[in-house]
């Protein structure tokens, strides 16, 4: 198992993107979640079902962009 977490912050917000992967046959999976940097909870992860980024970088930049989409309060986007 690979396992790969990113935290950073972005617009006011703690962003949490995990990547992982059963082995280095498999496509690497993702969860994003956010948090004002203030306090309070983390969002509940939104995760991608499809799998299908061939890099680890490929899969970071897309959670970067769903955790903006998420912050943004683009419900449309933030489901999937």
């Amino acid at each position: 198992m690979q396992k790969k977490v990113d935290l950073s912050t972005r617009q006011g917000h703690l962003v949490e993107v995990v990547i992982e992967r059963p082995d280095e046959h498999q496509s690497w999976s993702l969860a994003v979640r956010v948090r004002d940097t203030r306090g309070g909870a983390w969002s509940e992860p939104w995760m991608d079902v499809r799998r299908d980024y061939f890099t680890c970088h490929d899969a970071l930049a897309a959670g970067k962009a769903q955790a903006a989409r998420m912050i943004g309060g683009d419900a449309q986007d933030a489901s999937g």
